[in-house]
């Protein structure tokens, strides 16, 4: 439907380069290929444990160095984009990124190791981020939603790989310097060959004039923002979308974090977990268009906090407490496609930026906790993901059904 606001990615005319086969493969590879260093460590975890030097506590900590340096990144990296373009940011921030890589694969002391997480989380991270950006900026506005859950079902295909490789590269002892190598390899092939073939967003290759007229028009709406968050109920508003993005954001990455603590079988449930996350993301849409974004993001945590509380009671690393949490991440996954929806619902056009910004500097702050959880029992693990879920969804039923946009 067409609106009278100016839209935050505009239609192009023509075709731009970046919608081509090669060109759009190679950057999507930077988002649906990210589990290679998010998830992964899952799986090698164990292994890096058995250096010289390291132990479990060592591998948890650094995931959680990689979560902060997301945090970092959310923060310091990412406006810079919009003032110095997308593609050469977005190659630069990989290229540091794969260096702190290679450092964390050769490292012989867990103090450069877990440097190096917080490197990978601070540069390599945003890569994804800033792909989606060029991308969605790249192709006509109707295709937005079907890219991303094209995006997001790739991401646990790739997920599902990542686990049964991983089992494969037990059997046969392959070093997890190895296994990671691996599982970058798709990542370093788009940062080699991307910078031949991706050219600059289309929006951001303005002339002088209407760049100049552009950066006016966000200076003005810059003010209306600071000032409309400032008036109620809009700091409420974006009070309880921190919330929900935190919950959702810490419950996703706990469950995949706490899989060994969880399930009897790692590989089998990480492996069904992506599974799971595959199907929803292709299917959620029907039950999000019928119950509304904000009535689907509330059914979708209460229904996680209500299975949660229902696996904290069971054995640990049982088949039914991963049953249990298999169909937790179910309802996860169904919140995890309505915040961004909510977002867009919620905040008119002049504030939506800024709100969104907040919300992800929390959300990926909290995520640091995630890692964490799988050093404590199951039933912490899981009393955790209850009372985060549980004050999301009363979190969500105060937002409203849409605001007039501005």
């Amino acid at each position: 439907m067409e609106t009278e606001e100016t839209p935050l990615v505009k239609e192009q005319a023509t075709r731009h380069g970046n919608s081509n086969m090669l060109p759009l493969v190679l950057i999507s590879s930077l988002y649906c290929c990210s589990g290679a260093y998010t998830t992964a460590t899952v799986f090698t975890g164990s292994f890096i444990a058995l250096e010289p030097g390291f132990s479990e506590n060592w591998v948890h900590m650094g995931q959680t160095m990689l979560w902060i340096g997301v945090a970092a990144a959310t923060a310091t990296l990412l406006p810079l984009l919009d003032i110095y373009g997308r593609r050469d940011l977005l190659f630069a921030f990989g290229f540091v990124g794969l260096l702190a890589v290679v450092t964390s694969l050769l490292a012989v002391s867990p103090f450069v190791y877990l440097a190096c997480q917080f490197g990978i989380g601070l540069f390599l991270f945003p890569t994804g981020l800033a792909a989606w950006v060029l991308v969605a900026e790249s192709i006509p506005q109707r295709s937005h939603n079907r890219m991303m859950a094209i995006w997001n079902v790739c991401y646990s295909l790739f997920g599902i790989t990542v686990a049964s490789g991983s089992y494969g590269f037990k059997e046969i002892s392959l070093s997890w310097q190895l296994q990671s190598a691996v599982w970058y390899l798709p990542i370093v092939l788009s940062l080699l060959i991307g910078p031949s073939v991706v050219s600059e967003s289309p929006d951001t290759s303005l002339n002088e004039t209407c760049l100049q007229e552009l950066l006016a028009d966000r200076s003005g709406q810059a003010e209306r923002s600071d000032q409309s968050l400032m008036v109620w109920p809009m700091p409420g508003y974006v009070l309880a979308t921190v919330v929900c993005w935190s919950a959702v954001s810490m419950g996703f990455y706990a469950l995949s974090y706490s899989s060994s603590s969880l399930s009897p079988d790692l590989y089998l449930n990480m492996g069904l977990l992506a599974c799971m996350d595959a199907v929803v993301y292709a299917f959620s849409k029907p039950v999000i268009d019928a119950l509304s974004p904000k009535w689907a993001q509330f059914a979708g945590l209460s229904g996680c906090a209500a299975l949660m509380l229902v696996s904290s009671f069971l054995p640990g690393k049982s088949y039914a407490m991963m049953f249990m949490c298999l169909l937790a991440r179910m309802f996860l996954d169904v919140a995890f496609s309505t915040i961004f929806l909510l977002i867009i619902e919620v905040f008119p056009v002049p504030v939506r930026a800024t709100a969104m910004g907040i919300a992800n500097l929390v959300a990926r702050s909290f995520t640091a906790v995630a890692p964490v959880l799988a050093m404590a029992p199951a039933w912490i693990a899981c009393w955790v993901v209850v009372m985060a879920t549980a004050a999301a969804a009363l979190a969500t039923w105060t937002l409203p059904e849409q605001v007039e946009k501005t």
